[in-house]
């Protein structure tokens, strides 16, 4: 009976239309009747004309003619990797090596071994690989059996490509285009047009066909590059066209993400680019609509993303940088309100960044995608892609000379790397309202993150007024991440909830109610916002009303108070009713040693920092404002039982443990939780006025 009202909750959170779809989606799928509607092909004996048209081309009357794309000529791009500072030629040229042999940097971050030859399909965390012969609609029965599919579909999204497309900017050695092509030839041999994992999802085929799109163009005038390879090519990308268009309205009517402005871009890039491939036209026509109307509301007003997390806003911009420059180069620019969203997002992103790495807070899911890995930048660093915007929406770069500048480079070629450099403005308080976010910052490394706004699209953690804080830098109070999506449901479910955030939980249980891996009903609603910004503090308070299915109706409002370097953080946990809750503040500080007293009342936890020590006390007081007796504080770091505790994830795929610190207690009354940041140096409770 709770699974029949949760099941029609959520159908009437999507509205009729986006049910109906959904339905017939789900049937289709799970009666395998969509196994005839789409039935399996070899892809090597698609005729070329059905790919090619009737005006069929060859490798020769490409090179002659093709339409131009933003990817600059590698002679260019060797002269300028000369001129960006901090790039080793020696670590590209290692990291291309290993790449041969199988060894894919995955996520931007960890090695994996995928086998020389390739095995498409392996997940190389467990060893198994997923079944190449069942078809796409229903491989995802074998998820229990072969683990997160996002660690085979990484190295089919071929990050390993723009390696060596640097290499051979490096070195003009034709040895990266015969490893491409060659792993062309096994990728077309083992993954059968609609079978398996590798045509599942219409983003992926988008993020693999936008990695062969620039490696067309990169290695198009190299000799070694026969016509064999350019046909290959052109059938698969013709397949990947084809099955994207066909199946896009998942992306339209069932998530509407990021994944809808992949899979448009990859239509209209077709389109564009291959005019005479079968389709060409209404490819372009489709990708196009949907780049400008649909895929646009997924920006809000005051520039933020309707996913809620840094990360995919990040793989948003990148796709719409690809359409930009594509469009510029073609003579088609887009509509002006494009650039004006992503300038919008660029001020929005550089409000909230610490300039001394170019991070943001770790901010709702985070799948470990990176679209355009052609820097030695870390995954984390968001300064290659502001740099982007930046340059992209006002003709100036934001930051100096660096690393970040390769982005430039490959979007622009080399006149981009000398053009001026306009830098952003940080103010004391920026505020945005639609998606949530306030940042009161004293400084570029100095500045404290809020989270508290009303949910408005499909959400992906529960994580209300949650407080990322700065210090000197350094992330000294920070979010979780999120690990994996499909493997180790535990640390899924801890990532995702409440309790890995530096937030309040209420009898242990989260904001919202989680029914499905990715699926939140009774979406968290919040309000109340106060901002005050005087010469000598500066103020954001908000609350959220989330607990009100609780018992009592227990409503949790937070302040935020910045005072000379001093962050107070103030809880105040109200109820209706005198129901008896267990109250507890979490805390998830940074991966550097620590340690915890108790002095009178507070509970003080100093962070021995490569910056310096840097505490945090922690007080609870009752509806009084009196210390409440009963309470109790504890360190945990990298617990796995009960459940897990004290765990970060920046990079998908990799956790590590840190110190989680929790203080609470159970009561009837309504309290109040206070908590200071500060230096250790200061008296920081000292100042603290109830």
């Amino acid at each position: 009976m709770i699974k029949l009202i949760n099941l029609s909750k959520e159908l009437f959170s999507l509205g009729l239309k986006k049910s109906c779809f959904r339905i017939g989606y789900e049937v289709l799928n799970r009666s395998g009747a969509r196994r005839y509607l789409q039935p399996v092909k070899s892809c090597r004996n698609v005729p070329r004309t059905a790919y090619l048209g009737e005006k069929a081309v060859d490798i020769q009357q490409f090179r002659r003619g093709k339409r131009p794309f933003f990817i600059p000529p590698a002679k260019e791009l060797a002269a300028g990797i000369e001129r960006i500072p901090q790039l080793s030629r020696e670590n590209i040229l290692r990291e291309a090596g290993r790449a041969e042999r199988g060894l894919i940097k995955c996520f931007s971050y960890w090695y994996a071994d995928y086998g020389s030859p390739v095995n498409w399909h392996l997940n190389p965390v467990r060893g198994v690989s997923w079944p190449s012969n069942v078809h796409w609609s229903k491989v995802m029965t074998y998820e229990k059996q072969c683990g997160d599919c996002k660690l085979t579909w990484e190295i089919n999204r071929f990050p390993h490509l723009y390696t060596w497309a640097r290499a051979y900017a490096c070195t003009g050695d034709s040895r990266w285009l015969k490893d491409w092509t060659a792993q062309l030839q096994t990728w077309e041999r083992d993954n059968p047009y609609r079978s398996g994992l590798n045509w599942h999802s219409g983003q992926e085929l988008a993020v693999r066909g936008l990695s062969w799109i620039a490696g067309l163009y990169l290695f198009i005038e190299d000799e070694s590059f026969q016509e064999e390879d350019f046909n290959r090519l052109l059938r698969l990308l013709y397949l990947h066209g084809e099955h994207v268009y066909t199946n896009i309205n998942y992306a339209r009517l069932a998530v509407h993400n990021n994944h809808l402005i992949g899979e448009a871009l990859l239509l209209y890039l077709l389109g564009a680019l291959f005019p005479w491939m079968r389709g060409a036209d209404k490819w372009k026509r489709k990708g196009r609509k949907l780049l400008e109307k649909d895929c646009l509301r997924q920006f809000y007003s005051d520039g933020g993303y309707c996913q809620a997390s840094h990360n995919y806003h990040r793989l948003a911009l990148h796709y719409y940088l690809w359409a930009c420059r594509s469009g510029e180069c073609l003579g088609e620019p887009f509509d002006e309100e494009v650039y004006r969203v992503l300038h919008r997002s660029l001020n929005y992103l550089l409000s909230m960044l610490n300039k001394q790495d170019g991070r943001l807070p770790n901010w709702g899911c985070n799948d470990g995608a990176l679209l355009c890995p052609w820097t030695s930048c870390d995954y984390s660093d968001f300064r290659p892609v502001l740099n982007a915007l930046s340059y992209l929406t006002t003709a100036r770069r934001c930051f100096n000379d660096g690393p970040w500048n390769e982005e430039l480079l490959w979007f622009w070629g080399i006149n981009a790397l000398m053009k001026p450099v306009g830098e952003y403005r940080y103010q004391n308080i920026a505020c945005f309202p639609v998606s949530g976010l306030y940042c009161i910052r004293q400084g570029p490394g100095d500045f404290a993150v809020l989270r508290c706004g009303s949910l408005r699209d499909r959400f992906g953690q529960a994580d209300q007024l949650h407080l990322d804080l700065w210090w000197r830098g350094l992330n000294v109070a920070r979010d979780g991440g999120s690990y994996l999506y499909n493997d180790e449901m535990s640390y899924h479910h801890y990532f995702m909830g409440t309790s890995s955030h530096n937030t309040i939980t209420v009898d242990g249980q989260n904001q919202m109610l989680l029914i499905r891996r990715f699926k939140w009903l009774e979406l968290v609603k919040a309000g109340r916002v106060v901002i005050k910004n005087t010469a000598n503090q500066l103020e954001v308070a908000g609350e959220h009303y989330g607990y009100c299915r609780l018992p009592g109706k227990v409503v949790h409002r937070r302040r935020v108070v910045l005072t000379d370097g001093i962050f107070v953080i103030i809880d105040y946990l109200t109820q209706t009713g005198a129901a008896r809750h267990s109250y507890a503040i979490h805390w998830l500080l940074g991966p550097w040693p620590c340690t915890m007293v108790k002095h009178r009342h507070w509970w003080r936890v100093d962070q021995t920092t490569p910056s310096g020590s840097y505490t945090l006390n922690i007080i609870i007081l009752d509806q009084n404002f009196k210390p409440r007796a009963g309470s109790n504080c504890s360190i945990t770091i990298g617990a796995e039982e009960p459940a897990p505790r004290g765990w970060e994830s920046r990079y998908y795929g990799r956790r590590q443990a840190i110190a989680s610190v929790k203080a609470g207690c159970s009561t009837n009354k309504d309290i109040c939780v206070i908590s200071v940041f500060s230096p250790s140096e200061a008296n920081a409770p000292a100042v603290v006025i109830i």
